[in-house]
């Protein structure tokens, strides 16, 4: 299972499934699949056979012709946040809304005053306006843009206002939520008391989590919305229920200490040398290929290690070298294309890199590749034998692969820049 958008690295969807599917023994590997479109997302999609994905900005609306039925809650926000296969048909979702639902269900002492004001016009918006309509209540849509409030207007028959007019009219509804960038001040937050409800979207520094402290209203970061709308994103994807606490737990537990280790998994041929070298000399990282070091250690080739020595000794002595480059800084590392095949592989790439899965289909990796040092392919089917190894090794990618990147149709450059793009946007680098 997956999460897609642009960019999407950053995405703590992950987090949350991968705590949530641990905790109830269900047999899933959840990360995240980079994609430029919708349109090359749902490819991805079919061609790894992903069982349930979550879709976040600026996919939400563009997935939607993809899809084969949406859900009332979609068809109402004209958004979709997750995508899943019902009877053979793909299905779009918004759990955004539930999650808007099940956070203010939380607080029946706010929600029985029957009043909500929402603070911007994007998407984030449209779906806290019809979870506040599901609930029952009065909407009111504040916002700078005239031509967005008057398009919210009409379409969602709710009372819309200027920003300027907020400070005036705050007092009047107990129910706040604001959908804006972080750090965005509309009005003094200061200015509230103990009879308001602030949920602000965004999940880290918000405006409003000090003075809440001080002032005694009740503050909910964006860290519960995005919790209850992976609840029954959960749910949805793999029939079982979670308590919330387990995804909540692990938002606090996880910290990510990026020290620009990053490794390249994939099947042979993929371009994993080819682009991580490309890669390396962009971002200034030294470049390792693990079947290149193992062969000037040994002083032959793969082949004849396999031929000699047996695959066995093979995954041993790189298991060994995987170990040693967990402990380095600022690397790109070209893994083999049977790193994975060994769990503690898989576990140390999990643990102690940045591990991006090139994907692309076996048919892409074996077209014109020199198949004389791949002792695995030393066949007459080469392809037949290739889509069968890349089928069964794909599970084994994803359990470790932070995040996806398909380079199929891609050159060894243009890989190269999507792996380079998707780093910067994503660490900053």
């Amino acid at each position: 299972m997956a999460v897609t958008g642009n960019p999407v690295l950053h995405s703590l969807s992950p987090v949350l499934m991968n705590a949530a599917a641990q905790a109830s023994g269900t047999p899933m590997r959840y990360t995240r699949l980079t994609a430029e479109s919708a349109a090359e997302a749902m490819e991805a999609f079919k061609a790894l056979d992903i069982k349930g994905m979550n879709v976040t900005a600026p996919f939400k609306n563009e997935i939607i012709p993809l899809l084969d039925s949406l859900t009332e809650n979609a068809k109402k926000a004209d958004a979709v946040n997750c995508v899943f296969r019902r009877d053979g048909l793909l299905v779009g979702d918004n759990t955004d809304i539930t999650g808007v639902e099940l956070t203010l269900k939380q607080h029946p002492e706010y929600l029985s005053r029957g009043k909500m004001l929402v603070i911007g016009s994007g998407g984030a918006a449209h779906a806290v306006i019809i979870a506040g309509k599901n609930l029952g209540l009065e909407v009111t849509v504040a916002a700078r843009n005239g031509h967005a409030l008057k398009s919210i207007r009409n379409r969602h028959n709710v009372e819309t206002t200027t920003l300027e007019r907020i400070a005036e009219r705050i007092h009047n509804y107990p129910i706040i939520v604001q959908a804006l960038p972080a750090g965005a001040k509309v009005f003094e937050p200061t200015t509230l008391g103990a009879d308001h409800l602030v949920l602000d979207a965004n999940y880290k520094n918000s405006i409003f989590e000090q003075p809440s402290k001080q002032k005694g209203f009740q503050f909910l970061s964006g860290r519960n919305w995005l919790v209850n709308q992976a609840v029954p994103a959960f749910k949805t994807f793999t029939g079982n229920d979670i308590d919330p606490k387990v995804m909540y737990d692990a938002l606090d537990d996880y910290h990510l200490d990026y020290q620009g280790r990053i490794a390249l998994v994939g099947f042979m041929g993929v371009g994993k040398t080819t682009a991580g070298r490309e890669l390396a000399n962009r971002l200034n990282y030294r470049f390792f290929d693990m079947d290149h070091e193992i062969e000037k250690r040994e002083g032959m080739k793969i082949a004849e290690i396999f031929a000699t020595k047996g695959e066995e000794y093979f995954r041993e002595i790189e298991s060994a070298l995987l170990d040693e480059y967990a402990d380095e800084v600022d690397i790109i590392l070209s893994c083999g294309g049977g790193t994975v095949k060994q769990p503690q592989n898989r576990e140390t790439l999990r643990q102690n890199f940045v591990t991006l899965w090139m994907h692309a289909s076996a048919d892409y990796c074996i077209d014109g590749l020199d198949t004389t040092n791949r002792p695995l392919l030393q066949c007459e089917n080469k392809l037949e034998v290739a889509r069968q190894m890349l089928q069964e090794r794909m599970p084994l990618y994803a359990d470790c692969a932070y995040g996806i990147v398909n380079v199929e149709n891609l050159n060894k450059h243009q890989a190269a820049t999507k792996l380079y793009e998707q780093i910067v946007n994503t660490f900053g680098v």
